[in-house]
């Protein structure tokens, strides 16, 4: 099972976010949308990178 480093062993495990299929890469959401395709796993990584960012400041701003 993996877990981060520093934190125990827990009875959950982390699933993986990104999904290759014929179409291209695709990363899942912790709202359970599948966004995607893109060209390769790099540029999915990014993306993902890019919605947690933008993710994170609309929930920052609409706590204010």
């Amino acid at each position: 099972m993996k877990v981060r480093a520093g934190e125990a062993d827990r009875s959950w495990f982390r699933s993986e976010r990104f999904i290759h299929t014929s179409d291209g890469w695709y990363f899942m959401t912790r709202e359970n949308t599948q966004e995607g395709p893109y060209r390769s796993i790099t540029e999915a990584e990014n993306e993902l990178a890019m919605y947690i960012r933008l993710t994170n400041q609309v929930d920052q701003f609409s706590n204010v």
